[in-house]
């Protein structure tokens, strides 16, 4: 098993839409090059030291078969495996669905969606490829690490190849609020997709917070601590920051050549402010907001006019993209403007370049500049900032960066701006500008002690050490889960006993969840089991709850088993007579029932309900989030006056019940053991009200619980249903 190995000799195959290579044809050859970034840097040392594998398309369609051919065998030699796309899959599934749906909708641009059902089949089409590709060489002992927007069906498409795989995914880009998520109309697959994975990883914890909140909203299931449960596995999602390589940055701005290609960019803007912007072209990097900035900089100080150039290195992107072409036309309008109204011989404001630049000279322009200027309207991480800041050695330097880039959050001593925020964004350009040197220093140093540390390499290992442990967690959860071995082995403990006390919890266990509960009846495989179990002899079967004894009596009432009411308040047994425990006291149901009815008042949906000796807040019907709102301010509220009424406050599923401490169902649990005196007690519930019995019991019980959440029980099953078969699997000897 996984994380019986060392970490280092375990093989990976990483996954992401582009191969970290570029394939060029130069005189009717192929060239091939590394490609440069942040993904391809990162993890191309990675993958290389242990032997490891990555898979993705490689950027190019190859004219025939045979040129396919040599296309493999030359990625082969460097581990890199690819995945062949047509034009059209091109244009539907990465120009239609990825960059057209996925990449504007994460980037809060709803308007810029084009819903088109031909991208989502080819998206779904081209994730399938992937996922076979995948299936051809990957082995059972290898990670599978898979990477952005682009892939998002591919981890659930991995998991139903192979249950136990150890699946890890990164997502790149922001993830949207559910409100924005959810106008997809392929939500739920979406999600789905990703919870394939063992292991979701975003650069910030606002990501992971949308995330969590689009999975609890669509599947309606809780999270736990930043964990999510589907068909129950558990799903981690986590914050994992992405760096760069430190070293290389810093390294390469001390070279000979990076240093005099800067001094020439020095000499070219003598005597001049630099503030570098580096940039994909794209409406989610504030370049707009940025040039308006400038201009009112230049405005509102006309004596840095001369004094000052905003260097704007664009790279070509999508520029055939409707958005894009519209995006180009109007920096360019804006620069031409700028430029010829604040413009002067000999001095231009504002220096365009729209092309992209090898990574020496990347490394000169980081060098040069005084300032870089980070705009991002909304960003996933941002590695420009960290690049500029691994750039500047010894030399003065200023970032400013939108508190909306992902890196913002790391970098806490940049000037940060609010983009859209454009006379402030123009003063704190200006306050760049005029910072004293020694403040320069102290805010560079900083920022370089937190991206020297949590670097690239820092990042993957983070990543994969996590997700080993997610897995050995997920081992260590299989054990306590009921299957075959544990379920032969009650069978053999209830053959060999002669007096069984059989606890069942009603709702959540012995049948579903429904929003209005007087609709959660019995079914006939309910009634069926239980006769059953009872048609034994030697079986005290007990059905013990937190309903109404009047609920239980309809149902249960002619039956040949027991039932235990309200928590333990009502029991039928011995003789199926209904009577009280005594001695419980309800004067303090008048101002716990005051503090209901406010918060009735104020949550449409919820209600009150009354029983003999207790209260119960129900939220069933109100909008989940807000019903878990008002249910945790309820809580502090009723905590705070059960100082004085020793009351016992039980936080159910959806409910909140209020009753005496005199009475619980591990009490009840307890009083009916010492009575039965059984060789075997097997005892199933799903809520926080069974923890009770599951404490209460002795060791030897046999304590299961529905739904895998923290809990006392020794063991636990999915749901009611694989409850209901258990229980017939009991019951046919």
């Amino acid at each position: 098993m996984l994380h019986s190995k060392d970490r280092s000799t375990v093989k990976t195959l990483i996954i992401s839409n582009r191969l970290p290579i570029k394939i060029e044809r130069k005189k009717s050859k192929l060239k091939f090059t590394a490609s440069e970034g942040g993904l391809a840097t990162g993890l191309g040392s990675f993958y290389k030291e242990n032997g490891s594998y990555w898979l993705g398309w490689p950027g190019i369609i190859p004219k025939n078969k045979e040129e396919e051919a040599y296309i493999r065998e030359e990625l082969k030699k460097l581990n890199l495996i690819p995945v062949f796309l047509t034009e059209k899959q091109i244009r539907d599934y990465y120009e239609g669905f990825s960059n057209a749906v996925l990449w504007p909708l994460c980037h809060y641009r709803p308007s810029y969606v084009e819903l088109k059902e031909s991208y989502w089949n080819a998206y779904q089409e081209v994730n399938q490829l992937f996922a076979e590709a995948t299936a051809e060489i990957v082995d059972p002992s290898m990670r599978i690490w898979v990477h952005d927007y682009q892939l998002m069906l591919l981890p659930m498409m991995l998991r139903e190849m192979n249950e136990s795989a150890s699946i890890g995914y990164f997502h790149h880009i922001p993830f949207p609020p559910v409100e924005l998520f959810q106008m997809l109309p392929w939500r739920e697959e979406l999600l789905r997709g990703l919870l394939g994975a063992d292991l979701v990883g975003f650069h910030t914890f606002e990501n992971v917070d949308n995330f969590l909140d689009s999975c609890s909203g669509i599947f309606q299931n809780e999270i736990d601590r930043d964990n999510f449960r589907l068909s129950g596995r558990r799903i981690s999602v986590d914050v994992f920051p992405m760096g760069i390589d430190y070293e290389k940055y810093s390294q390469q701005a001390l070279a000979p050549e990076t240093i005099t290609y800067s001094q020439r960019l020095k000499n070219l803007f003598k005597d001049q402010k630099l503030i570098l912007s580096v940039d994909r072209l794209d409406y989610s990097k504030g370049i707009i907001q940025r040039l308006n900035a400038f201009e009112l900089l230049l405005n509102m100080h006309p004596e840095l006019i001369g004094k000052v150039v905003l260097y704007m290195l664009i790279v070509p992107s999508r520029d055939q993209v409707n958005q894009y072409k519209k995006l180009r036309n109007e920096i360019d309008r804006m620069v031409g403007n700028i430029n010829s109204v604040y413009g002067k011989p000999g001095w231009q404001p504002v220096a365009y370049f729209y092309h992209a630049v090898p990574f020496e000279i990347l490394s000169a322009h980081y060098l040069a500049a005084d300032i870089c200027l980070i705009t991002s309207l909304y960003d996933g991480m941002n590695l420009v900032s960290k690049e500029y800041i691994a750039s500047k050695q010894d030399a003065p330097a200023v970032l400013v960066i939108s508190e909306f880039a992902g890196a913002s959050k790391e970098l806490s001593d940049a000037l940060q701006i609010n983009p859209y925020a454009v006379r402030r964004t123009s003063e704190t350009l200006f306050e760049a500008i005029e910072m004293p040197l020694e403040e320069q220093a102290e805010r560079l140093a900083a920022s370089q002690e937190i991206i020297s540390k949590f670097t690239v390499h820092h990042w993957v290992n983070l990543f994969m050490e996590r997700l080993s442990e997610v897995k050995e967690q997920q081992q260590q959860e299989l054990a306590r889960k009921v299957k075959t071995r544990v379920l032969e082995a009650i069978k053999e403990r209830y053959a060999i006993s002669t007096n069984r006390l059989i606890l069942l919890d009603y709702d959540g266990t012995l049948v579903g969840f429904n929003k209005v509960a007087d609709k959660a009846i019995p079914t006939e495989q309910v009634l069926t089991v239980l006769d059953d179990l009872s048609a034994d002899e030697r079986n005290h079967v007990t059905v013990i709850s937190g309903r109404k004894y009047h609920f239980l009596e309809q149902y249960f009432g002619n039956k040949a088993y027991y039932a235990i009411a309200e928590h333990g308040i009502w029991s039928n047994y011995p003789n199926h007579d209904w009577h009280l425990v005594p001695g419980l006291q309800d004067n303090w149901k008048s101002e716990i029932r005051d503090i209901l009815q406010r918060f009735t008042d104020r949550t449409p949906g919820s209600l009150i309900e009354e029983k003999t000796h207790s209260l119960a807040w129900h939220y069933r019907k109100v909008e989940r989030a807000f019903g878990m709102r008002q249910a945790q301010e309820l809580l502090r509220e009723l905590r705070h006056v059960n100082q004085t009424l020793n009351l016992q406050l039980i936080n159910g599923d959806r409910v909140i019940e209020i009753k005496s401490k005199q009475v619980n169902k591990g009490k009840a649990a307890l009083n009916l053991m010492n009575q039965i005196a059984p060789d075997f007690i097997l005892c199933i519930g799903d809520d926080a009200t069974d923890e009770d019995m599951f404490l209460a019991l002795p060791a030897n019980a046999i304590t299961i619980k529905v739904g895998d959440k923290q809990s006392h029980a020794k063991y636990y099953v999915e749901n009611y249903m694989e409850v209901l078969d258990l229980l017939a699997f009991l019951a046919t000897e």
